[in-house]
C-alpha cells in the first residue's frame, strides 16, 4: 500500500468481471404509429438510476393522462449486475412490458428506459397482436435513437526510471490503455487507465519486461 489508497492486485482473472464497454442511449427519442386504430407512442431515454427511471415514467403518465395504458421497461447497471424491470400497466400479463424489455435486451442497452403509451382505438388486438405492437414500438424507438459506447476499466499508478518510459508506453498501447496523468521528477510517475479484460495481462507483461522492478498499483474507488 502507498499513500493509503492502493490495494494489492490479484494475479488471476476474477469471474464476473465487468465488460470493457457498455451501450446506452445518448438522448431522448419519440416515435409513433397506429395499429388497427390504436395509437402507440414510444419514448426512450437514458436513465442513471431507478429513481430517474421512475420519475420519467410518472412524468409520462401525467403528460398522457388521457391514454389507456402507459407501459415500460428499463435495464440499469453494468453487467453482470444489470437489473431489469417491466410493467404491463393494465394490459394482459406479458403483452407489453415483456416485449419492450426484450427489445432493450436485443439492443444490448443498459441505463436505458423505454415507455410505450397506448390510446385504444376501439378494436381489440388480442394478446399476440398486443405483444407484437408493443415490441414493434420499442424496437422502432430504439432504432431511431442515438446510442453511445462507454468504455470501462481501472486506473493504476506506476513509478519507474526514465529508461523504461518507451517500453512501458508501448505496453500500455498494446493493452488498449491510456495515460491519464504524467509527472516527472527523479522518476516517471504515471496514472494510467486499462480495460477490465486487459489489466491482468498487462501486469504480467510488465513484470516480465521490467524484471519485476515496476509495480502496478490499483487506485481504489
Amino acid at each position: 500500500m502507498r499513500n493509503g489508497f492502493t490495494v494489492e492486485l490479484p494475479t488471476q482473472p476474477t469471474p464476473g468481471d465487468p465488460p470493457d464497454s457498455i451501450l446506452t442511449l445518448a438522448g431522448s427519442t419519440t416515435v409513433e404509429f397506429k395499429e388497427r386504430r390504436s395509437r402507440f407512442i414510444a419514448l426512450a431515454w437514458p436513465a442513471a438510476s431507478e429513481e430517474d427511471a421512475n420519475a420519467r415514467i410518472a412524468e409520462t403518465a401525467r403528460r398522457y393522462h388521457d391514454s389507456r395504458h402507459v407501459c415500460h421497461a428499463w435495464r440499469l447497471g453494468v453487467p453482470p449486475q444489470t437489473r431489469e424491470n417491466s410493467n404491463d400497466a393494465g394490459e394482459p400479463s406479458g403483452t407489453a412490458g415483456k416485449p419492450i424489455l426484450a427489445s432493450l435486451r436485443k439492443s444490448e442497452l443498459v441505463d436505458s428506459l423505454v415507455v410505450v403509451v397506448r390510446y385504444f382505438g376501439g378494436i381489440k388486438l388480442g394478446t399476440g397482436g398486443l405483444a407484437r405492437a408493443y415490441g414493434q414500438a420499442a424496437s422502432e424507438v430504439l432504432a431511431a435513437s442515438e446510442v453511445k459506447k462507454i468504455l470501462l476499466g481501472k486506473e493504476f499508478l506506476l513509478d519507474f526510471p526514465y529508461t523504461l518510459q518507451k517500453t512501458i508506453r508501448h505496453q500500455i498501447t498494446l493493452a488498449g490503455g491510456r495515460i491519464v496523468k504524467e509527472q516527472y521528477s527523479e522518476e516517471v510517475a504515471w496514472r494510467i487507465w486499462l480495460p477490465h479484460s486487459c489489466w491482468r495481462k498487462f501486469q504480467n507483461d510488465l513484470t516480465e519486461r521490467t524484471s519485476g522492478s515496476v509495480d502496478l498499483r490499483e487506485i481504489s474507488d
